[in-house]
């Protein structure tokens, strides 16, 4: 099996493993060139510029403090967007460079869950299938993303999960 091959399959399955692990994750788009990751979250309601704002502020100092506490000293860059749409706001939080995914994932969705209660949209799951066995043991390996330098065939993956099910397209 060629080495190209491997090193797709671990993009993937790193990507299967997160939209799994995280409901609350709406989408996630993976350009591997960059070892940037985009984050989407779907929230019931329209949020105002000011939330919006006050959102960006709080995500950003959040993820500057995790850093610090990692001791992650490189030049890393988050941007935060959002889309509205009807009654609908997608919040999309970029990250690029190579970070310390797993945790940093961790860190956002607990985030978005807590300021957005009921509001933020989540894939139901039934009792039994709540918890994913060793899934605590995941976060954990995926400490960073994995080498973009090699020459990859898969650029950007996109990555949505729909009742139970993950879907992973190349864009």
């Amino acid at each position: 099996m060629p080495q190209d091959s491997l090193n797709e399959s671990g993009h993937v399955n790193m990507l299967i493993k997160l939209l799994l692990s995280f409901p609350e994750i709406y989408t996630i788009t993976l350009n591997v060139p960059s070892s940037s990751c985009r984050l989407s979250y779907m929230i019931r309601r329209k949020l105002d510029e000011k939330e919006y704002l006050a959102l960006r502020q709080y995500l950003q100092e959040n993820i500057e403090t995790f850093y610090f506490l990692h001791g992650y000293e490189d030049d890393y860059h988050v941007k935060v967007l959002q889309k509205r749409c009807h009654n609908l706001t997608r919040l999309q939080v970029i990250l690029s460079h190579n970070f310390l995914l797993g945790e940093l994932v961790s860190l956002l969705t607990k985030i978005m869950c807590d300021l957005f209660r009921e509001d933020l949209i989540t894939e139901n799951r039934l009792e039994n299938d709540a918890v994913w066995p060793g899934e605590n043991a995941f976060v954990e390996e995926l400490t960073l993303l994995p080498d973009a330098t090699l020459n990859h065939r898969s650029n950007h993956l996109i990555a949505f999960r729909d009742s139970g099910r993950v879907y992973i397209f190349d864009k």
